[in-house]
């Protein structure tokens, strides 16, 4: 099966001490995406400078004022072509080689809808807090009240994006979990061992200010999914297996050694190629 082409969105606003590194981590594989736009929603702090100076690489950029976050998102996947799709937000960053990795694993079986990878967590200054290597996406997690996918880290198709009815416009915080409870029992889910995306934490970062959002938007999660969401007994199953599968995989070791090794340095110093120990 010939590889998925890449598209990626990125949704911005007043991000620019992030955004050059969020842009140039896609750039540097350019030749493997087959679309990358970028939805600036009217930024007054050089962003828009910034996207200027890499325009040519870029395949449609804009800066006015939207609807918020999830706007920008949909209107830029309504924009694409490419058979795998996810977005990159401004102020996290994609790993090299990663998106060769993806392309590859869908490539390998035609029924996959979604794949994730682990992910590197950073601060303000691009410095490793931790690593994490998550149980990757699968119905029997989701059923048993564990979703935990990291967005950055995590691509699907185009096309089954659209069958399950896209983002919920009115989310500003939870619109990937939402999403997630959508795409993952419609689809064969994979997890790809191998270090994929970036997360950054930072004060400017969705945080207090957005508790009350958050709370009603988990509120509302819990009233469109009450089998997801609302089932302690499965949940309590959930719990425990998932902490045997990571101790008995390696995984939650993995993560702890590479948390050990890497916590506190450069980013670009550790991952220079985008290479990480494979440990399941």
């Amino acid at each position: 099966m010939p590889k998925p082409t890449v598209s990626i969105v990125m949704p911005s606003f007043n991000q620019a001490q992030f955004l050059e590194e969020a842009i140039t981590s896609i750039l540097d594989q350019r030749d493997q995406i087959h679309e990358f736009i970028v939805l600036d929603a009217g930024s007054t702090d050089g962003s828009v400078e910034i996207i200027e100076k890499y325009a040519s690489e870029i395949d449609h950029w804009q800066s006015k004022p939207d609807g918020g976050q999830s706007h920008a998102i949909a209107d830029g996947f309504s924009r694409v072509t490419g058979e795998v799709i996810n977005w990159i937000n401004s102020d996290d960053a994609i790993l090299p080689g990663a998106i060769y990795a993806i392309r590859e694993r869908f490539a390998a079986d035609e029924e996959i809808g979604l794949v994730e990878g682990n992910t590197v967590i950073v601060d303000a200054e691009s410095n490793i807090i931790r690593c994490d290597r998550r149980a990757g996406p699968s119905r029997w997690w989701v059923n048993h009240g564990y979703l935990r996918s990291h967005q950055p880290s995590t691509f699907f198709k185009r096309e089954l994006f659209n069958q399950v009815g896209g983002l919920d416009l009115e989310l500003q915080c939870t619109m990937d979990t939402d999403l997630w409870y959508r795409l993952i029992p419609a689809t064969k889910c994979v997890r790809i061992k191998r270090y994929i995306g970036v997360h950054r934490v930072h004060e400017e970062a969705k945080g207090e200010s957005w508790d009350d959002v958050y709370a009603s938007e988990r509120e509302m999660l819990d009233g469109r999914y009450p089998k997801l969401r609302r089932g302690p007994i499965k949940h309590q199953i959930g719990r425990i297996a998932y902490y045997a599968t990571q101790a008995y995989n390696g995984r939650s070791s993995g993560a702890k050694n590479d948390t050990a090794e890497l916590a506190g340095k450069n980013l670009r110093e550790v991952f220079p190629d985008g290479t990480a120990p494979l440990r399941p």
